[in-house]
């Protein structure tokens, strides 16, 4: 018995020590077996810092990688992507991460390189690449917690890792590591070691490099940071999904006071001075949030930031991060830059003078959005989103909110009910009260003056926006028909519309850009077209990876006559008497086009959508909380109608107008470009 416990003892303790040794001698045959290549790029690599123009053998991202492999993203064949708009001018480019990085180490503030190594390793100046102590302590917590729950890396250690090793874990790659860091000791200077991790890290939104990371957070060179934006950008480091500033502000300022308390204890700082230096560095960042037009992801151009934005997050489901940022495509938009400059100045423009004359709450600002699509083939012409693309202001209120449409609704209402035959414009029905009985409880639907006008025409009805009349008018025709066309035309799914007579009052909700779809079917002569914004992607080459235009044929969903009529009644609104005749009268407005206002119930939110014969176009105003009212005088006539028209006027000021369409059997065959 003794026998057998000495014998298993003795290989546990064989075991103990063999397998360990195997493990690096099998890391140093593989050192080994590379060395000369791994000097090597050791010496490329700082001669690419060095001396600018020494990045050939830099590799590419699409590139296949051996261990050991140089895991560069500043790689020489870096390309931006480019967006470009219908005429293939420049919308947006993506910065590359060429050549942008710090290239001497005394260049790096003093305070950086203290914030990193209290951060990450503060022995660093003591040890020859391998803390042997930390190392030892490492492995004896993770052997008695059974997994691997702390590590004892260097920071030339994690150099040697991102230069030289993938992700793919074997059993001797901390020895391979640890061979590497030991190399890199005896060629290079501390300081050298510490600029070659700086450039390597990156640091979130695609930011690789602290160069790049101190213009992309701060606006300004490495060379010139501060104590607290250094001790931000290093906190950034160990996870920057999780501790990036503008994602996670929080644990972004609990990281940055981790980095100052251990500042403090190294001797560094005071301890008295963390709490002031923490302080500074939010605020700063916060400073930096506020900036305008900046992107999620760092770019050289951007004249349409919303629709950069847009496209980046359209790439990004089907592109990697690193292919987008220097993989060199070149997306080519459906976009048309006059008009998505226009759009763009007529919103922020219109909700800056609105802030002004509503005497808006304190808090968030007035928002609205503003979405353009060609109403022949569904094309996308403009987004514009907000007052102004930010941190703090990337929502992209053309495409990503849903808010109730109001009396936009109408024309589908009326549509349907002059298809069905059963009724004609010039019909008459008595504006009255009513009031209905559901489930128990009444509901007497109301005008916006709370007037009854006695008996009124169908076109006077749409025109002046009574509410009762299209109750009456969706009773007699019928749920289905009203909201097959709905979904139909805007592309909505069926269950969003309410079954009951609310419908009639726009009680359901739509982006702008549904909402300029479903219009675009009463301009082409019956049609819903699928909004869609890419003609083609291509690589870096110029070769096609992929094919824009409509995913889907037009679909017909009324017939000409009856889109005629409607755009016949909808003019009308422009007209005396409509509800946007007070907004094209202060405009001067004159360009022929057809359109609705909609206001919703306590005044949340405006809406005016309409079309030209080139396009359609719908802009809704209100706030991001819908509890917040836009007051009184918060209609669609009032506050979304001129900014719309100032949109319009502008889009036709270097360019011809033409009459609307006032009978189609098709919509006209697409354009190579929009040409309003």
């Amino acid at each position: 018995m003794l026998r057998r416990l000495l014998l298993g003892a003795g290989a546990a303790a064989f075991l103990a020590v063999s397998v360990p040794a195997a493990v690096v001698f099998s890391g140093w045959l593989a050192y080994k077996r590379m060395e000369p290549s791994i000097v090597d790029k050791m010496d490329q690599y700082w001669l690419s810092l060095s001396q600018i123009g020494r990045e050939e053998y830099l590799l590419g991202d699409d590139e296949v990688f051996e261990v050991p492999y140089m895991a560069s993203t500043l790689s020489v064949s870096a390309e931006p992507t480019r967006i470009y708009d219908a005429q293939d001018r420049l919308i947006g480019e993506f910065v590359s991460e060429k050549g942008v990085y710090a290239s001497d180490p005394d260049q790096l503030p003093a305070y950086l390189k203290k914030a990193l190594i209290a951060s990450e390793d503060a022995t660093f100046y003591e040890h020859r690449g391998i803390n042997g102590k930390a190392l030892a302590r490492a492995m004896w917590v993770n052997l008695r917690n059974l997994r691997f729950s702390q590590g004892g890396s260097t920071l030339t250690q994690q150099l040697a890792k991102v230069m030289f090793t993938t992700r793919k874990k074997t059993p001797g790659r901390k020895a391979f590591e640890a061979f590497c860091a030991r190399k890199l000791e005896q060629k290079f200077t501390k300081d050298q070691i510490l600029l070659m991790y700086l450039n390597f890290a990156y640091f979130g939104h695609g930011a690789f490099g602290i160069e790049a990371a101190a213009q992309y957070y701060f606006g300004k060179p490495s060379s010139s940071l501060e104590l607290p934006e250094s001790a931000l950008l290093v906190g950034i480091i160990p996870n920057p999904a999780r501790y990036s500033p503008f994602e996670n502000a929080e644990l972004s300022a609990a990281r940055t006071r981790t980095v100052l308390t251990r500042m403090s204890r190294l001797g560094f700082i005071p301890e008295s001075s963390v709490p002031r230096y923490a302080a500074e560095a939010a605020e700063r960042i916060a400073a930096r949030q506020r900036s305008p037009e900046v992107s999620f992801w760092r770019m050289k151009v951007n004249e349409a930031p919303y629709v950069s934005e847009f496209v980046r997050r359209d790439l990004e489901t089907r592109y990697s991060k690193e292919r987008i940022l220097k993989g060199g495509l070149r997306v080519r938009t459906t976009i048309d830059l006059e008009i998505q400059r226009a759009a763009q100045e007529a919103l922020r423009a219109g909700l800056l003078r609105l802030q002004r004359e509503l005497g808006a709450p304190k808090g968030p600002p007035l928002q609205g959005g503003l979405a353009v699509i060609r109403s022949s083939d569904g094309a996308v012409l403009a987004l514009a989103g907000g007052t102004g693309f930010n941190f703090q202001n990337q929502l992209i209120r053309a495409s990503d909110i849903r808010r109730p449409v109001g009396s936009a609704v109408k024309p589908f209402v009326y549509a349907a009910a002059f298809a069905s035959g059963k009724f004609a414009p010039q019909d008459v029905i008595v504006d009255e009260p009513l009031t209905y009985k559901f489930g128990g409880r009444s509901w007497s639907p109301q005008n916006y003056d709370k007037k009854f006008r006695g008996e009124v025409t169908l076109s006077t009805a749409v025109h002046q926006s009574i509410n009762t009349v299209s109750v009456r008018v969706l009773e007699k025709t019928g749920l289905d028909p009203v909201v097959r066309l709905l979904a139909r035309a805007t592309g909505a799914p069926q269950p969003r519309f309410p079954r009951n007579l609310t419908l009639a009052l726009g009680t359901f909700d739509l982006s702008p850009l549904e909402m300029a779809r479903g219009y675009a079917a009463f301009a082409n002569g019956g049609f819903s077209v699928a909004p869609h914004h890419l003609r083609a992607v291509e690589d870096r080459e110029g070769r096609a990876l992929e094919a824009g235009g409509p995913p889907a044929p037009p679909e017909r969903v009324l017939e000409p006559a009856v889109c005629s009529t409607m755009t016949a009644v909808l003019r009308g609104v422009l007209e005396p008497g409509g509800t946007g005749f007070g907004a094209a009268s202060r405009a001067g407005f004159s360009v022929p086009a057809a359109a609705k206002t909609g206001t919703t119930s306590d005044y949340r939110d405006a809406w005016f959508a309409g079309y030209t014969a080139d396009f359609s176009a719908a802009v809704w105003v209100g706030y991001d909380d819908m509890r917040v009212s836009l007051g009184n005088a918060g209609t669609g006539g009032q506050l979304a109608a001129p900014i719309w028209m100032s949109f319009v006027k502008e889009t036709y000021k270097n360019r011809p107008s033409r009459p609307l369409l006032s009978d189609a059997a098709a919509p006209p065959a697409p354009e190579p470009s929009p040409s309003p």
